[in-house]
């Protein structure tokens, strides 16, 4: 529910207000705004949380569905959120436009990079290779003064980030996360000690039962989960609708509430929280 609220939510984020930290900073390099960009990172995050929770609780549940809860698929799709969002957070964490400026700069240049190498001719290679030149000259910078974080690093520091804005979320160390991190990506290249370590075995009637460990499924998602979540709650800040967000979000919950089954006797509308 949470990924699927959110979602809505950056759904009907407007585009920044004049003056927002985000329309400053896309402004750097107009043709590939930080606005776009930092919503492209949120979508994808929840694009993935979204596919978990329509597998596992999907909208409307036929009486005879089954839905089978394996660890791979689970820390995978759980991954690829948390890194996706943690780029958004670490691109926006910082509070001096300068600081976020050079963030983002350097992830886009870090995708064209990308982008380069996967080009199928020369001249498309070399039109890139310019085109990352052209901007550097203009924005008066030296590409070996943007090196590009890793993913751990971007995940590490996302988290810092989001536990100490948030010290009740639970985010867990530093080291909680990268094990978790880790893991998932073990899964995702079909590494085996993820397997091994996170699944829970016991004998039975002469039978060895193995199952995935539901706390390690868990603990991915919801880590996921909060870190994305506060993504699309800050993008939504920096983009200058910080008085609007409440609003927001209760429309958001209102969209999400009407499009779920529910038990008969159940409101028409979800509860309004109280007024702070």
């Amino acid at each position: 529910m949470s990924a699927r609220v959110m979602q809505e939510v950056l759904r009907q984020t407007p585009a920044p207000t004049s003056g927002s930290m985000l329309s400053v900073v896309s402004a750097v390099v107009p043709e590939e705004s930080a606005a776009d960009w930092c919503r492209a990172f949120l979508v994808a995050a929840l694009e993935h949380l979204v596919m978990w929770a329509d597998y596992v609780t999907p909208l409307h549940m036929h009486p005879d569905a089954q839905a089978e809860f394996a660890l791979r698929p689970a820390q995978t799709l759980a991954r690829a959120a948390l890194e996706s969002a943690s780029q958004a957070v670490w691109i926006l964490s910082p509070t001096e436009v300068q600081d976020v400026e050079r963030r983002y700069i350097s992830l886009v240049l870090a995708d064209w990079d990308e982008q380069k190498k996967a080009a199928s001719g020369l001249d498309a290679k070399a039109s890139m290779k310019k085109r990352r030149t052209d901007a550097l000259q203009r924005l008066g910078l030296a590409g070996d003064r943007l090196r590009t974080p890793s993913y751990l690093t971007l995940v590490t520091d996302a988290t810092t980030h989001v536990r100490s804005q948030l010290p009740g979320a639970n985010i867990g160390s530093a080291v909680d996360v990268e094990r978790l991190w880790r893991a998932s990506a073990g899964s995702a290249h079909g590494k085996k000690w993820p397997s091994t370590e996170m699944t829970v075995n016991w004998e039975e009637h002469g039978w060895r039962i193995s199952l995935p460990d539901p706390a390690a499924i868990t603990a991915i998602l919801q880590l996921a989960d909060k870190v994305t979540t506060y993504g699309v709650l800050r993008f939504a800040e920096q983009s200058g609708h910080h008085e609007k967000l409440l609003d927001i979000q209760r429309a958001a919950m209102e969209t999400v509430y009407g499009t779920i089954s529910k038990i008969p006797g159940a409101p028409a509308a979800p509860p309004r929280p109280p007024e702070v």
